[in-house]
C-alpha cells in the first residue's frame, strides 16, 4: 500500500514540477523574444558574427552528413550524449554504474535509478557548449571573444545533433512516456540554452525584475486553468 501511495505521490509531484518549469520557460521566452518586435534587432542579429558562426556550426555538420556516408563527428555526438546522462546522473545523486561508447554500435549508460533530468538531459543540455561557456568565465578579457565564438559554433552543432536524435522512437522517452518526455524537454531546452548564453556573457535577462513577475503570472494562469478543468470534469 505504501509503495502504491508513494508511486502516486511521485507521479503528481513530477507533473507539478513540469507545470512549474513550463511556466518559467514561458516567462523566459516572453522576456527574451519581446525585443524581436523591434525591426532594428533583426538587422543587429544578422550582422552579428556570433550568429553566423552558430549557423556555420550547424552547416558544417549538415554538410558532412550529406558529403560522407558516415559523419566523422558521430562518435563525438554519441560521447556527448552518454556523458550528459552520466554527468547529470552524478549531479542528481544517481552516479552511473557503467558507460559504453562505440563508433558503430552507439553508446549506453546504466544508472542505479532513473530520474527525468538524467534520462532526458542529452536532449536539452548542450554539454560541450556548456563546459566551454564555463571556461569563458576564467578567460582573460582579450581571449573572451574567441571563447564566445567556440560556444556559438558548438551550439550550432548541438542543434544538428538535437534534430537527429529527437524523435518519437527515441528509447530514452519510453520510461516516462512520450507526452511527459517531450513536454519536459520543451520546458528545459530554452532554459538550458539561456543558461549557456548567460554563462558565456552572450546575453543577460532581467530575472528579478521581469522574469520573476511573469513567472508568477504564468503560475496564476496555470492554476486558474487547472481549477477550471477540474470543475468542468468533476
Amino acid at each position: 500500500m505504501f509503495r502504491v501511495l508513494f508511486g502516486i505521490f511521485k507521479w503528481v509531484f513530477r507533473w507539478l514540477c513540469l507545470a512549474a518549469l513550463l511556466c518559467l520557460t514561458l516567462a523566459v521566452l516572453r522576456t527574451s523574444l519581446s525585443p524581436l518586435r523591434d525591426s532594428d534587432i533583426w538587422e543587429r542579429l544578422f550582422s552579428s558574427r556570433l550568429v553566423w558562426i552558430g549557423i556555420a556550426g550547424w552547416g558544417v555538420r549538415f554538410a558532412l552528413t550529406r558529403w560522407r556516408k558516415q559523419d566523422p563527428f558521430e562518435f563525438l555526438d554519441t560521447l556527448e550524449h552518454e556523458l550528459t546522462h552520466a554527468l547529470i546522473g552524478y549531479l542528481t545523486f544517481a552516479p552511473p554504474i557503467s558507460l559504453t561508447v562505440t563508433l558503430r554500435e552507439g553508446g549506453e549508460v546504466e544508472l542505479p535509478r532513473a530520474n527525468p533530468l538524467a534520462a532526458l538531459s542529452p536532449y536539452f543540455l548542450p554539454l560541450f557548449a556548456a563546459l566551454t561557456a564555463l571556461l569563458t568565465l576564467v578567460l582573460e578579457p582579450k581571449f573572451l571573444p574567441y571563447g564566445q565564438y567556440a560556444v556559438a559554433f558548438l551550439l550550432g552543432g548541438f542543434v544538428h545533433r538535437f534534430c537527429r536524435e529527437f524523435h518519437l522512437g527515441q528509447s530514452d522517452f519510453n520510461h516516462y512516456g512520450i507526452l511527459f518526455s517531450i513536454s519536459f524537454v520543451a520546458a528545459m531546452f530554452p532554459l538550458s540554452i539561456t543558461g549557456v548564453l548567460e554563462a558565456a556573457r552572450l546575453g543577460h535577462l532581467p530575472w528579478h525584475d521581469t522574469i520573476g513577475p511573469r513567472f508568477m503570472e504564468q503560475g496564476r494562469w496555470c492554476g486558474h486553468a487547472i481549477l477550471t478543468l477540474s470543475r468542468k470534469f468533476l
